[in-house]
């Protein structure tokens, strides 16, 4: 089974010219994964934080696991994300799911205090790319049908470049395709797509304007 369902659409825009090869790479596409974890410098307990999981869709960024109160010989924790925003509630020992993130804190010799504190971070990991094709599809305008260029990362010379595990894909189209390509300083809007050949299914991977001048120097002056 593919990677097809962990890929979400993102907007980049380029700027292309007549006169020159495109020869652009993409930003990576990932999925949420463990940066790592860090103990509160202050923290009385010496317990342990484990993270089992960490969902798809999971905010980026730094999310904080805090001990609010000790009653009744139970101690108490909350989660918060990286928007300071509460995403979940329990208790020490006890397996706990917060916005995305499976974790549990565990008690050690030394009992937790109120206060104690672990950030766990949420980072991009790339997203296997491997087997799946990559189609661009440029049009004259918004809901216009006339196609103004196309590439893809299938058949004998693809002009799109898939880095499999790295998660990144890069656009190898040639000058000889790019001069004859119209000039169109406020952009033909594109897609490109990513198809898992095994199941025939699609999905957006990157949309945005493809800024297309006669030369360098034209680049960013709407000419």
């Amino acid at each position: 089974m593919s990677n097809l369902a962990l890929i979400q659409p993102q907007r980049v825009d380029f700027d292309t010219t007549q006169a020159t090869d495109w020869l652009d790479g993409l930003p990576m596409i990932g999925t949420p994964g463990l940066g790592g974890m860090v103990a509160g410098a202050a923290n009385i307990g010496n317990g342990a934080l484990t993270v089992a999981s960490i969902a798809a869709g999971t905010t980026y960024g730094a999310h904080v696991v805090a001990v609010t109160a000790v009653a009744g010989g139970l101690a108490y924790i909350s989660a918060t994300d990286p928007n300071g925003i509460a995403t979940g509630q329990g208790v020490v020992g006890v397996p706990l799911y917060a916005a995305g993130i499976n974790l549990l804190l565990t008690p050690g010799a030394t009992a937790f205090a109120v206060g104690d504190s672990f950030a766990i971070a949420v980072v991009p990991q790339p997203v296997d790319l491997t087997g799946l094709v990559f189609d661009l599809d440029a049009r004259q305008s918004v809901g216009e049908a006339t196609i103004a260029l196309q590439a893809t990362s299938g058949g004998l010379s693809p002009a799109i470049a898939n880095g499999g595990p790295l998660g990144v894909i890069a656009m190898a189209v040639a000058r000889a395709t790019m001069a004859r390509l119209p000039v169109k300083a406020e952009g033909y809007p594109y897609g490109i797509t990513a198809t898992d050949p095994a199941t025939g299914l699609r999905v957006p991977a990157f949309y945005g304007l493809i800024h297309h001048t006669a030369v360098p120097a034209q680049i960013g002056q709407g000419a």
